[in-house]
């Protein structure tokens, strides 16, 4: 049977179940699978696995006894279910932490703890990218006092222990670190949890930016629209273009000193014209 730990998405878990055991007994339909799970509705896992329904504690349960879990597996998956259907970051966060002190789901995920704290903790962004500018010192203490707001020397540290563990900084021939053209996906929806907490803390960074940076050191403005739903796609494609080309810009600096963040919001302030007009 598909093993949980494999799985980050208890949906595509439950998905690869299904159609494992359909493969064995072509019979074998949602009806069978939500009767043999307990459920009384034919069609309900079917719904949950499309992302139309959600599982209740109690359903978590029944899942768990249907498929024989142990009480490690079970374990493991209701916090991926939680994780999952989690609807703040703090709970979100909470689960993530769980399903990553999972030595199973580390066997299948070798670099999940690591890349889940590259994206958690805003600084080793920071760092990497500090990495690649003029003067640049492999000392944590350097590195502390030099990334603003300023980090501890432990931070430091671990920074630099994440990104040689992913492969983003190494040694080169002079023994120099340096930025590697690796590049860090989200992955899986453990890492896309702490992308969304980059985001967040990033956001946060850019509100004190207002104050601590004198205006000649930052750029912070903003544009409120009003836009068609042709135009809400088109912006979203200039910003997209634009990220590109800054990408760019940073990739042909070959005398870069600083580290800047640039952030982009863009979101309704309002409801679309059918959300807004249902009764």
């Amino acid at each position: 049977m598909s093993n949980v730990f494999e799985y980050a998405d208890y949906r595509n878990y439950l998905r690869a179940v299904f159609l494992e055991k359909k493969s064995k007994n072509t019979r074998f339909s949602y009806r069978v699978f939500s009767r043999l799970a307990g459920f009384s509705s034919p069609n309900f896992l079917k719904l949950v696995i499309e992302g139309q329904r959600n599982l209740s504690s109690e359903s978590i349960a029944k899942i768990s006894a249907a498929l024989k879990h142990n009480r490690e597996s079970a374990s493991f998956f209701r916090h991926l279910v939680l994780m999952n259907q989690a609807t703040s970051a703090e709970e979100r966060n909470s689960h993530a932490e769980q399903v990553l002190k999972s030595r199973h789901y580390r066997q299948h995920h070798p670099l999940s703890r690591e890349r889940y704290e590259y994206y958690s903790r805003w600084y080793v962004v920071a760092v990497r990218e500090l990495v690649d500018t003029k003067g640049f010192q492999e000392d944590p203490d350097w590195i502390a006092r030099t990334v603003t707001p300023s980090i501890t020397v432990t931070e430091a540290t671990q920074a630099l222990e994440i990104l040689k563990r992913l492969e983003l900084v190494a040694s080169n021939e002079n023994g120099k670190l340096v930025q590697t053209s690796r590049i860090v996906s989200a992955g899986d929806e453990v890492a896309s949890v702490a992308l969304a907490e980059f985001h967040r803390q990033m956001i946060d960074k850019g509100r004190e930016a207002i104050d601590r940076f004198p205006s000649h050191e930052r750029d912070i403005s903003s544009v409120t629209l009003g836009l068609s739903a042709a135009n809400v796609i088109k912006v979203k494609e200039l910003i997209q273009r634009f990220r590109k080309q800054l990408l760019e810009i940073a990739e042909h600096d070959a005398h870069a000193t600083q580290v800047y963040e640039v952030n982009f919001q863009y979101f309704p302030l309002s409801k679309g014209e059918k959300e807004g007009n249902e009764s």
